[in-house]
């Protein structure tokens, strides 16, 4: 029951723009990562989430400050080298992306991955 009026919640928050979403390749929607550019939006989001859908949340940070987008949609993320310290996602259109903890492992990455192209922002 609660589940519905979570994913209700914070699908219609990352609509409004206030958070991005993202989910690791295999775990779907059970759990997800928010994308903030404050850690204010995350004191709004547990907010919203409770008193607007009656969702208990928990959140917890991770220690990745960068992300990429991968340049070639088809790029099959899992195959890429040098990928410790760096989580594979997806956004809610399904683009592959990479989190990274710093900008040393966005340049490790590339130089280990011949032909990858890594985005800061998607284009749409």
């Amino acid at each position: 029951m609660k589940r519905k009026q979570f994913v209700k919640g914070i699908t219609q928050i990352a609509q409004e723009g206030a958070i991005q979403i993202f989910q690791e390749y295999t775990a779907g929607m059970s759990e997800i990562i928010v994308g903030v550019v404050g850690v204010l939006q995350f004191d709004v989001l547990k907010y919203r989430l409770e008193n607007e859908y009656g969702c208990e949340i928990r959140l917890e940070s991770l220690p990745y400050g960068f992300i990429r987008w991968v340049g070639d949609p088809t790029t099959d993320v899992t195959k890429l080298k040098r990928m410790n310290n760096v989580k594979a996602v997806k956004d809610m259109k399904g683009n592959p992306l990479l989190l990274f903890v710093n900008d040393w492992m966005i340049r490790m990455v590339l130089e280990d991955n011949e032909g990858l192209e890594l985005l800061e922002f998607k284009k749409n």
